[in-house]
């Protein structure tokens, strides 16, 4: 019986760190998300092209609904409704550092200047204008492939 409880709480604390993008990467000293420490005293070698499959979900910069007291102002201290309604790419990530460029399937490179909240340490948040908040809807929360293109020194 106890086997059985203790197989049944295995498989499930697998299942649950294979489906919510858990980083074990990232748990290991480095020079930061993407390095490669091939011969470290760790064992773990990372490549700096590869990505995996993450949460991709939009947001609408400028909506305070949305965002926190200051919609505008980023994490970075940038004026992200001028930026986004300029062109640039933005998007919000927790798992990189700040200026980091982000490839997201299907959409493109994006730059990171904003945070989310801390429940969501693995999902990458597009910034998207304050007028395209049906777009912000619709694109909902998609599984992607992001990769991690430059990371700022």
């Amino acid at each position: 019986m106890k086997k059985t409880i203790l197989l049944t709480f295995a498989i499930a604390v697998i299942s649950l760190w294979m489906g919510y993008g858990f980083d074990a990467t990232a748990l290991v000293p480095g020079d930061g998300p993407g390095s490669v420490a091939v011969g470290n005293p760790g064992g773990v070698a990372r490549n700096p092209t590869s990505g995996r499959v993450r949460e991709v979900s939009a947001y609408n910069v400028g909506v305070k609904g949305q965002t926190d007291d200051q919609p505008c102002l980023g994490a970075t201290g940038e004026d992200l409704c001028r930026l986004v309604a300029r062109g640039l790419k933005v998007c919000a990530a927790n798992f990189v550092a700040p200026e980091t460029i982000l490839k997201i399937e299907g959409y493109g490179e994006c730059i990171v200047l904003d945070r989310m909240n801390r429940r969501f340490a693995h999902r990458v948040d597009i910034a998207m204008r304050e007028n395209e908040e049906d777009k912000a809807l619709e694109f909902g929360i998609q599984r992607r492939h992001v990769e991690v293109k430059s990371v700022r020194p």
